[in-house]
């Protein structure tokens, strides 16, 4: 049950808990043994089920999820106004590093001699950050790439650079994939193939927010259609020498939003897990 075909790139959507969906797909890949790409993108949450896939550590992003959602103490709306925001990424990177460590030498050895990038967003400039992370690094891009305003803590410095959600700059690196060479690509995607989002809320109170910052306002004002225009790119398939293609759910995931349970997950990484072995078994 292997894909014929041979990818050079592997791109990781986030989107929080839906992630869920990307953690099935890779346990599955990796219970096969399947990973023959050079190249790897991650944004968001999807920088830890890629480290997880890398460590060789299966089941741990899934076992860590379903533990925050039912704790209480990671999801609080009551502290969307507060520093660390309504989803407190302290607390889940302090659940991760007392009970279930992220083996980072590991990853961080497979991750040897191929690419590796972590999508983050440049707060001064509104411009994506596409950083390689080594051993003393990682677990700090990680966060940097995963966390948002109201949502989580709203902002992290790397490297002396104040940084936030890679999602709001590039939620779909494609063409940063295709810029460094990529040329046979595969993306897995945490919401359905051809699904457009629409400005929500949180991008208007954003733009309050970073009234500010003209850079970030933009990326508010004008993210949904950046997105949009990259998931019709994606239905193509390809363009010139280059071919793409996505793993996706096949309807919107329970794990899409904020209030969440354990069972919603496991729905959604077992939705994933059944996605991988369909496309293993069919993709030539």
């Amino acid at each position: 049950m292997r894909s014929k075909r041979t990818f050079d790139t592997l791109i990781l959507e986030g989107g929080s808990l839906r992630c869920a969906f990307t953690a099935g797909v890779l346990d599955t890949f990796a219970v096969v043994g399947y990973d023959r790409f050079q190249q790897y993108y991650a944004v968001s949450a999807g920088t830890m089920a890629l480290t997880s896939f890398l460590s060789g550590q299966r089941k741990h992003f899934i076992d860590v999820a379903c533990h925050m959602v039912e704790d209480g103490e990671f999801i609080r709306f009551s502290s969307a106004f507060k520093e660390e925001g309504m989803m407190n990424l302290a607390h889940l990177f302090d659940h991760v590093r007392r009970n279930r460590p992220l083996d980072i030498a590991a990853a961080a050895a497979a991750a040897q001699g191929k690419e590796v990038r972590m999508v983050t967003t440049d707060f001064d400039t509104g411009k994506p950050l596409y950083l390689k992370p080594d051993a003393d690094n990682w677990l700090r891009i990680m966060w940097a790439s995963s966390t948002l305003p109201m949502v989580t803590r709203g902002r992290i410095k790397v490297e002396d650079r104040w940084m936030f959600d890679g999602g709001i700059a590039d939620a779909l690196p494609l063409q940063a994939a295709l810029d460094r060479g990529s040329r046979n690509i595969l993306v897995i995607r945490t919401r359905p193939s051809g699904v457009h989002i629409e400005k929500g809320w949180m991008d208007t109170f954003a733009t309050y927010w970073y009234r500010d910052n003209p850079a970030i306002v933009a990326l508010y004002n004008d993210g949904h259609t950046t997105y949009n225009e990259t998931v019709d790119r994606l239905a193509s398939g390809g363009e010139g020498r280059a071919q793409w293609t996505e793993i996706a759910p096949l309807t919107p995931l329970r794990s899409d939003g904020y209030r969440v349970n354990a069972g919603y997950l496991l729905q959604d990484y077992h939705h994933g897990m059944a996605s991988a072995l369909d496309w293993l078994d069919s993709a030539q």
